[in-house]
């Protein structure tokens, strides 16, 4: 029995860390969230690939680690004049 509960233990730590270490995407996380129209009348938007366990921390602190796994622009919607 105690191998069991050791095993369960283990998996649970496993599954935990995975957990949060899961990557989430976050548009504009902070800063200008556009860009003014390309020539082709796109908006880009900055997004930010994080690890789930240090975003939630840092909601709750209010502040950013600069922890992420990657970050770029993604081509929103087009903006019609």
């Amino acid at each position: 029995m105690n191998k069991v509960k050791l095993a369960l233990i283990g998996v649970a730590v496993v599954l935990l860390i995975a957990l949060f270490a899961w990557p989430v995407k976050f548009a504009c996380p902070r800063g200008p969230c556009t860009t003014a129209p390309d020539a082709d009348g796109y908006v880009h938007r900055y997004y930010e690939v994080e690890p789930l366990g240090p975003a939630i921390i840092e909601k709750i602190i209010g502040t950013n680690f600069g922890i992420y796994y990657s970050s770029g622009v993604q081509k929103g919607e087009r903006v019609r004049s």
